[in-house]
């Protein structure tokens, strides 16, 4: 009988084990279950989310796309129009691509775009490193990075040591496992074990620490790292420099090489003002290589100051264009879209006349060869005072060489013309899950991400943002 006790108790804690894990993970998923619905709830709301849908008829600067989206709720950041706003950072279409090149979405932070480091939970939902949302909230402002809402950090943010457990039961080889490394550990250990990985070391002993200038024998000082191409623009651009090195260094070798020599017989007359039997200084070039070298070098300083007139001359054209108020080349627009739109309340009553109308902002690219992008305008029928705006990637001759999907930061702001303060700010941090950000296959992606409830109408002609009737929106994209 006390045997049958025993065994009736094991048992009873052998299940009691298997039901804590089962029900942290019901209580888990009800949690977000719970945020969820009642984000669902709540009316009057600004939603950042992928979009996608296929306009017909559009009122364009350029050309372009359109889309729809859903995201979830947040409170209203302070210095905004009066409306409730949210962001989303995940796709609402159900389609994801499989890239392991990138962490779950679960485990990554949205300000570093990393394995979690010491993870915390904000009060409103957001998982980042300690690290990272510490130095957010003490160089930035004491707001959550995603949906600005107020954060303490006394009472707002907490340790997520269940997400802390989970990464630590990941394990990853070490990236230099193929060099004999056979260290196997979790994505934040291996972080903290590759600068004393001894195979790295290996590594770094076996390549040259600096890159010398060729020039070196006639006393170029010039030192380059391997790993850069410091050397490559050195030769391109101090080219005058080493060729007067190699006049100098001509001149003390044919200096230090004249011998005269002494009469045989007698004094000696003058000859050319030199006496006779004795040899005349050195020349200026001591034989015909030197002087095809010399050549060679004077023209190529010939060929860089043709480029040289040439650039000052496109240079003056540029800025005749800006004089003129000519628009700048989208290669050269740094990221940056100055959108403005005139005659708003025209357009307002375009787009509420049809939902397939829509309105796009000019293209712009990160960088000269970078990604390229626009802003679109839209109203959702259901809401025809809201104005809807999404950022959407565009196809470019850069796409194949660029790292997909795209990865940064982009900032948009509705400035107020008559006081900076009242301008308002929203920032959207890309995860590389959402296909809106991934490679477009047309001209104009046809998923967008950013506000199905951007900014009430009304609300912008009441406050002094449309000013003659026009409004100013900005949009800054920063690759991370």
């Amino acid at each position: 009988m006390q045997r049958t006790q025993q065994e009736q108790k094991q048992l009873k804690l052998q299940h009691h084990e298997q039901q804590q894990p089962q029900a942290h993970q019901q209580h888990h998923h009800h949690h977000h279950q719970h945020s969820s619905n009642s984000n669902s709830n709540n009316s009057g709301t600004r939603i950042a989310g992928s979009s996608s849908t296929t306009p017909t008829t559009t009122t364009t600067n350029a050309a372009g796309g359109g889309g729809a989206g859903a995201g979830a709720l947040e409170s209203t950041p302070p210095r905004t129009l009066a409306l409730n706003r949210n962001y989303c950072a995940s796709d609402t279409s159900g389609e994801h691509d499989g890239d392991t090149d990138y962490p779950d979405s679960r485990y990554e932070c949205a300000i570093c775009i990393d394995w979690l480091n010491e993870p915390v939970v904000t009060s409103c939902g957001h998982r980042f490193c300690k690290s990272c949302l510490s130095d957010w909230l003490q160089n930035h402002n004491q707001c959550c990075p995603l949906d600005n809402k107020q954060l303490s950090a006394e009472k707002d943010i907490f340790p997520d040591n269940y997400t802390r457990r989970e990464i630590e039961q990941i394990k990853h080889k070490c990236p230099n496992s193929p060099h004999g490394c056979a260290v196997i550990a979790s994505p934040i250990e291996l972080h903290k074990h590759l600068p004393s990985c001894p195979y790295r070391r290996q590594q770094q002993h076996q390549q040259p620490l600096e890159e010398k200038c060729p020039f070196a024998s006639i006393k170029c000082d010039f030192v380059g790292r391997p790993e850069t191409n410091q050397l490559e623009e050195h030769l391109k651009t101090d080219m005058p420099h080493h060729l007067q090195l190699m006049l100098q260094a001509h001149q003390q070798t044919a200096i230090a090489t004249w011998q005269p020599q002494k009469l045989s017989t007698g004094s000696g007359t003058l000859e050319n003002g030199h006496k006779t039997g004795q040899l005349p200084p050195p020349p200026q070039y001591a034989n015909a290589v030197d002087e095809q070298i010399v050549q060679t070098m004077y023209q190529r300083i010939v060929v860089l100051e043709q480029r040289t007139r040439e650039q000052e001359s496109h240079i003056d054209n540029m800025k005749e264009q800006l004089r003129r108020q000519q628009p700048i080349d989208a290669r050269y627009s740094n990221g940056t879209i100055v959108w403005h739109i005139e005659e708003l309340s025209a357009l307002v009553d375009r787009l509420r006349a049809n939902a397939n109308n829509q309105a796009y902002s000019h293209e712009c690219y990160t960088s000269p060869y970078g990604y390229k992008f626009c802003a679109r305008l839209n109203i959702q029928p259901r809401k025809p005072h809201v104005l809807s705006l999404h950022v959407h990637l565009m196809q470019s001759e850069n796409d194949f060489h660029l790292d997909w999907p795209f990865k940064g930061r982009i900032k948009l702001c509705m400035v107020h013309p008559g006081d900076a303060s009242l301008s308002q700010h929203d920032t959207i941090m890309t995860k590389p899950e959402i296909l809106a950000f991934h490679q477009p296959r047309e001209a104009i992606s046809t998923r967008g991400f950013g506000f199905l409830e951007y900014a009430n109408i009304s609300n912008i002609m009441q406050l002094g943002f449309c000013a003659d009737n026009r409004l100013l929106i900005k949009i800054e994209i920063n690759i991370v």
